[in-house]
């Protein structure tokens, strides 16, 4: 679409408009004889253009709904109530408005649907229907809700990434607030000497000084490095520039110290399936090789590296044990509460959100300290939405992972091949970390990562993407 500014006419009525809008304005600040007039008038054309232009191009809005992800309840317009209304909730809602109308005003385009609607009917279906029996329906009803609302948000990502720019703009948006937040986090946990004295003395028994900057949990902190370290590590992995690896290869060594301070045992391990499969897809061994040696030399060279190490390795070790610390052991009580609950209703389930309802009548709160939320996306989903529900979201993510790993095979051109990289790999570590930790169905950047993954095979569709 040929915008009116875009002739050197039109830039010339844009100028003069602009002239006469600011003597107009001053004129009647002298008339009013109020100082605030001219501000207040300026502002609204300011953000009557604005608006107009993010209308024209919603991606304007795309892109910072997406960095709005990261700062979690840093930004909260309502902070009171059941849900904060935070920045994001704000953008997602301004951005569905704004897509409805760019479509029904701009765009001819077909409306372009993901191709797995069935699946997903299917499973929201059983979920309503679930709330019938469910011990805990207002919170059902809640999160029925966010995910709807977030499957939206991926039809939205879908129809309006159409250009591979747009892309690299959101990976380097979240890559650079993810080192921003990494090194805060990173100077809050591990380098402050009194957080490292004490880390060091429990040895990874206990943690003081989780890093979380922007989000309460350090476990979903932690998920915030999934995307960035994919895309870093893709970069460093695939054949480009040694300029573009060295500055990779930076980013990403932030990127993984911001990880460490999180000590969250789940994303450790979700990260390091998706570093393999990085190295795997690529066949850098020898690099990536050095480059472990390396940092390993460093580590050993470096007393309190090593201290701090030890500490995080006898820490990631409990994640199995569950013998050293209450969160491994309240994992195991969840799990096994979450088998008595399947074989009780192993059909439909106890409902969805029962779970917490239910696992009084299995084990006290005391005992689990309070802690009744599921910590694992598979037994969670076989509790509540039992076989049925199981076996259609397997069906759903089998489908979701076809179109990703379809991605990466036409994906001949390099910069194509590493965004589809980055994507898969980033949802293989999310799909591992919530089998560690709950609330997976309701993470914003894992749905934000699968309409990624289908805006791209839209993208590689179009002709001259580079297939």
């Amino acid at each position: 679409m040929t915008k009116l500014w875009d002739k050197p006419s039109g830039q010339l009525w844009l100028i003069g408009g602009a002239f006469l809008l600011y003597i107009s304005t001053f004129i009647l600040t002298y008339l009013i004889g109020s100082i605030y007039v001219a501000p207040f008038i300026l502002l609204i054309f300011v953000f009557g253009f604005l608006a107009f232009q993010t209308l024209v191009k919603p991606i304007l809005l795309l892109i910072p709904m997406f960095g709005a992800t990261y700062l979690g309840g840093v930004i909260q317009i309502i902070p009171e109530g059941t849900v904060p209304l935070t920045l994001f909730q704000v953008l997602l809602l301004l951005l569905i408005l704004v897509c409805f109308l760019h479509y029904l005003i701009f765009n001819k385009e077909r409306f372009q649907i993901l191709g797995i609607e069935l699946e997903l009917l299917l499973i929201l279906t059983l979920i309503s229907f679930s709330i019938i029996y469910s011990p805990n329906r207002e919170s059902a009803l809640l999160n029925l809700s966010r995910i709807i609302f977030l499957i939206i948000m991926v039809y939205v990502i879908v129809n309006l990434l159409k250009e591979r720019k747009h892309f690299y703009a959101i990976f380097f948006l979240m890559t650079f607030m993810a080192v921003i937040l990494g090194s805060l986090s990173v100077h809050a946990a591990l380098l402050d000497p009194f957080t490292a004295v004490m880390n060091l003395r429990y040895g990874g028994t206990r943690i003081i000084g989780r890093g979380a900057i922007t989000i309460e949990d350090p476990n979903v902190f932690a998920t915030l490095f999934f995307l960035p370290i994919a895309f870093t590590t893709s970069i460093f992995l695939s054949q480009t520039s040694i300029l573009k690896r060295s500055a990779a290869l930076g980013v990403t060594l932030v990127l993984l110290a911001g990880l460490a301070s999180t000590y969250s045992r789940s994303a450790w391990i979700a990260s390091a399936v998706l570093l393999m499969m990085l190295v795997i897809y690529y066949k850098q061994y020898k690099m990536m090789g050095l480059t472990a040696c390396a940092i390993i030399i460093i580590i050993l060279a470096v007393p309190e590296l090593r201290d701090l190490t030890v500490g995080m390795f006898n820490r990631l070790l409990d994640i199995f044990a569950g013998s050293a610390d209450d969160s491994s052991k309240i994992r195991m009580m969840l799990g096994i509460a979450a088998m008595h609950m399947f074989f009780d209703s192993y059909m439909l389930g106890v409902g969805f959100r029962g779970f917490p309802e239910m696992f009084t009548n299995y084990f006290s709160t005391q005992k689990s300290i309070g802690v009744v939320e599921p910590h694992n996306v598979i037994y969670e989903i076989l509790a509540e939405l039992g076989v049925i529900g199981f076996g259609l979201f397997l069906l759903l993510m089998i489908a979701i992972y076809r179109v990703a790993a379809s991605n990466i095979r036409r994906s001949t051109d390099i910069h194509n091949r590493v965004i589809a990289t980055a994507l898969i790999s980033t949802l293989t570590a999310f799909l591992i970390f919530y089998q560690f930790y709950g609330g997976g169905l309701m993470n914003t950047n894992l749905w934000a990562t699968i309409g990624l993954i289908f805006a791209q095979r839209f993208y590689l569709n179009r002709p001259g993407s580079g297939i």
